[in-house]
């Protein structure tokens, strides 16, 4: 599963199809997503219970920035992942940080709530994200989800 759309996603796309982040998964989950995409809110964590628990790898491709609970979401993917969770996390500079997601989020209805870093279940313990709204660094337990 890949949440984020490789093809249309919110990035400049003559980058995208110059360099690829990744190709959609048996199942793709955006918002506004292309034709091959389950249009679907992250934040509507009963639109999560239509996936069956340990079904699918996860791959997050900074989709998560726009959750607005991630611990409620993060249990979501973990309980349809079994765990087996990726996330390429997003941009991380300041100037990211106090301009670029003011900007990035006037484009789109769903502003950015997060600015998240890379993760693999595999290796951390923590999801480490960036609170846009409060200004603090956060971080949720994976293991205790």
């Amino acid at each position: 599963m890949v949440l984020g759309d490789p093809c249309c996603g919110n990035v400049l796309m003559s980058i995208q199809k110059i360099l690829p982040n990744c190709s959609h998964g048996d199942v793709t989950i955006d918002l506004f997503g292309c034709n091959q995409c389950d249009k679907m809110d992250i934040n509507n964590i009963k639109e999560w219970g239509k996936y069956g628990t340990n079904e699918y790898v996860i791959l997050d491709v900074a989709t998560l920035s726009f959750g607005k609970d991630l611990k409620d979401i993060l249990g979501e993917i973990k309980r349809i992942s079994g765990g087996d969770f990726l996330s390429t996390g997003g941009s991380t500079t300041p100037i990211w940080k106090y301009i670029g997601s003011k900007q990035y989020s006037m484009k789109y209805p769903n502003s950015l709530h997060h600015m998240i870093y890379k993760f693999n279940s595999s290796k951390n313990k923590y999801y480490h994200h960036f609170d846009l709204h409060t200004g603090q660094n956060k971080k949720i337990d994976w293991y205790n989800l």
